[in-house]
């Protein structure tokens, strides 16, 4: 008993002193955001075809992870920075190419890369988009090489905006009367498998994944349907092996006084298996979930709440290529709130809480390190964005 509560007091404690360094934090940028004249807007032009442009964030986060039965609840604080670096040039009228370099380009869904002297984490910095894109028609385009995902969201949970797909991705824009109707596709590798296991393997043997989407706007609303067809070849290794995912959403924005913009997205799967070792015994189960969004702005000021519902398979890969603002990326419900303050000229500050409270028990198997399996997860953030 005595040891619980000493080790209660020292986890105050050492809250309390986490609390303390990300108020200093958040004290001193605000100073000197006050001080220190704002860069120029983003993008620059070296001439009529090329322009380069970048970003740096600074972030504080806390992590507060409660553990059920004899584990040991777990705290941790760091900081963080990401920056990153490119250039588009318009080779052609049609014909465009681009590179981006970013900080942790070897990491999967997240660029930064926490802050420390020793550890060799700036040797990771690398190439985080390498493309060409072609324009076609009215509406149509056409990209090959290393790109951000063609594919609409509201939010990451789905697909984490930092994962740049490897592959190709083609779209069309149609006009409908006072709407427009986007319908676009993205095929990427996963794995690429090689020599591995030549007996079996051969040509088209790689783990690849294939997006189709539909998207309808008009005045304020958005509605869209799409999905992502995972091929796991057969090696099953990854999570969820060969299965279809789906994300309905809709979206509007209401033009009043305070603008408000709110949304829902519907998450599910089919064919979802087993592999060994990967979470045994949930074949096809918590194959739903939803997230409710709503912001708003007024000003320099904005405010995001969303709430998340997210079944173990409703997301890709059980979460391996969905957002990581949370800890945990599937198995859980939570909510996000987030206040931000934009100074202009490309720069903006906000702070975040992340909470998260485990959805599904027992999970069996290996348990992947974004997959939910604690009793609950508390993030905070401090986050000061810059860019040109």
């Amino acid at each position: 008993m005595r040891e619980a509560q000493s080790g209660r007091t020292k986890s105050m404690t050492s809250r309390g002193v986490a609390v303390a360094t990300m108020a200093s934090f958040l004290f001193v940028v605000l100073g000197w955001m006050l001080v220190v004249p704002a860069p120029a807007t983003a993008g620059v032009a070296i001439s009529e075809k090329l322009s380069v442009f970048g970003d740096v964030r600074v972030r504080y986060e806390q992590d507060r992870e409660d553990r059920s039965g004899t584990n040991i609840d777990r705290d941790r604080d760091r900081a963080r920075m990401r920056a990153r670096f490119g250039f588009k040039h318009k080779t052609t009228d049609k014909i465009t190419l681009g590179m981006r370099f970013a900080t942790e380009a070897d990491s999967l869904q997240s660029p930064h890369q926490t802050m420390g002297v020793t550890g060799g984490a700036s040797d990771d910095f690398g190439i985080d988009r390498a493309y060409i894109e072609t324009k076609w028609g009215k509406g149509g385009f056409l990209w090959l090489g290393k790109h951000g995902i063609s594919f609409w969201e509201q939010n990451e949970q789905f697909w984490d905006g930092d994962i740049q797909p490897e592959g190709v991705g083609a779209g069309y824009k149609f006009g409908l009367g006072d709407g427009s109707l986007l319908l676009q596709s993205t095929y990427t590798y996963i794995n690429d498998e090689g020599w591995a296991n030549s007996s079996t393997n051969g040509i088209n043997e790689d783990d690849t994944g294939m997006s189709l989407q539909a998207v309808y706007t008009r005045g304020g609303g958005t509605a869209a349907i799409g999905a992502l067809m995972v091929n796991d070849d057969a090696d099953q290794d990854l999570a969820g092996g060969s299965a279809d995912y789906y994300i309905a959403s809709l979206q509007y924005e209401l033009g009043t006084t305070l603008p408000l913009k709110l949304g829902v997205d519907y998450l599910f799967s089919d064919r979802v298996n087993d592999n060994a070792g990967v979470n045994t015994g949930f074949e096809g189960k918590e194959d739903t979930g939803y997230v409710i969004n709503a912001s708003t702005e007024t000003g320099n000021w904005s405010l995001q709440v969303k709430h998340y519902d997210v079944g173990l398979n409703s997301v890709p890969l059980q979460g391996a290529v969905s957002q990581d603002n949370f800890r945990f990326s599937s198995n859980f419900t939570g909510q996000r709130y987030q206040v931000g303050y934009n100074f202009g000229d490309g720069v903006k500050m906000d702070f975040r809480l992340y909470e998260q409270s485990d959805k599904v028990t027992g999970i069996g198997g290996t348990v992947q390190d974004h997959v939910m399996n604690v009793e609950e997860n508390t993030r905070l953030q401090v986050n000061l964005n810059a860019k040109f």
